[in-house]
């Protein structure tokens, strides 16, 4: 027991004590009767012992207890959902049709554009380039001509005559005629008929060179031997050849068959 309960007890015990004795002394006594002396004394005795009392207060101690309100830490767990996608297939059976997201009516239109497209600007191109060819053979047909009489002049005794001016005047018109046929080659729109033009040009410069080495080897100083002269004769004869054979090629594309070109 605490000590404030042992001086409460104690005090509860007095005054119990104080009350039996008082109850026991009315009690004894007569009714108006006086007290003797020595029950006075017992009185006052027991008076003197019970006014005096001290009631002695015990200072309560109050404990105030602290209370720690402890809160547990909350954890939160987040669970990560996987979702898993399972690819689906689409089979369809043959006669049936699937419509799907793809224009194809508008990649159908745009594909016969662009092949609307392409056809005309190969029909434009085609018939610039048909044009330019009959421009181009319109050009080329008076450079063959020059060549021919260029090329007769060379065979003729004029290529090979003692008067000069003769020999010169030939000589202008094969410079003049493998002039126009480079120019015609240079500017043909079709590589084929520009290739047998240029090739022209060099056969007759080639059979002007020959004829005039030819002419100086039986006028020289000295008498050419028959190995010599024979020489001389082969290569004039196979420059002809070849000039005839390049004016024969560009002839076809001068003036093609009908119906081509």
């Amino acid at each position: 027991m605490s000590r404030a309960g042992t001086a409460r007890t104690t005090r509860l015990v007095a005054i119990a004590a104080v009350v039996g004795v008082l109850g026991l002394a009315g009690h004894a006594a007569p009714a108006g009767a006086l007290p003797s002396p020595a029950d006075a004394v017992v009185v006052d005795t027991t008076t003197t012992t019970v006014v005096p009392t001290t009631t002695t207060v015990v200072p309560t101690t109050t404990t105030s207890s602290t209370t720690t309100s402890t809160t547990p830490p909350t954890t939160t767990t987040s669970t990560s959902t996987t979702t898993t996608t399972t690819p689906t297939t689409t089979t369809t059976a043959p006669g049936t049709t699937s419509t799907g997201t793809t224009p194809w009516g508008l990649i159908a239109l745009v594909v016969v554009l662009v092949l609307l497209i392409a056809l005309v600007v190969f029909v434009m191109v085609a018939r610039n380039r048909k044009s330019a060819l009959a421009a181009w053979r319109r050009r080329a047909l008076p450079a063959m001509s020059d060549a021919r009489l260029a090329r007769e002049a060379l065979l003729s005794p004029s290529a090979v005559s003692d008067d000069a001016e003769l020999r010169g005047a030939v000589a202008v018109q094969v410079d003049r005629a493998s002039t126009a046929l480079e120019r015609v080659g240079s500017t043909s729109p079709d590589p084929a008929a520009g290739g047998s033009a240029t090739t022209a040009a060099g056969a007759l410069r080639g059979l002007a060179f020959a004829i005039e080495a030819d002419r100086l080897l039986r006028h020289g100083a000295a008498a050419p031997t028959g190995v010599q002269l024979a020489q001389a004769d082969e290569a004039r004869r196979d420059r002809d050849a070849e000039l005839g054979g390049a004016l024969s090629r560009l002839q076809a594309h001068v003036t093609p068959p009908a119906g081509k070109g």
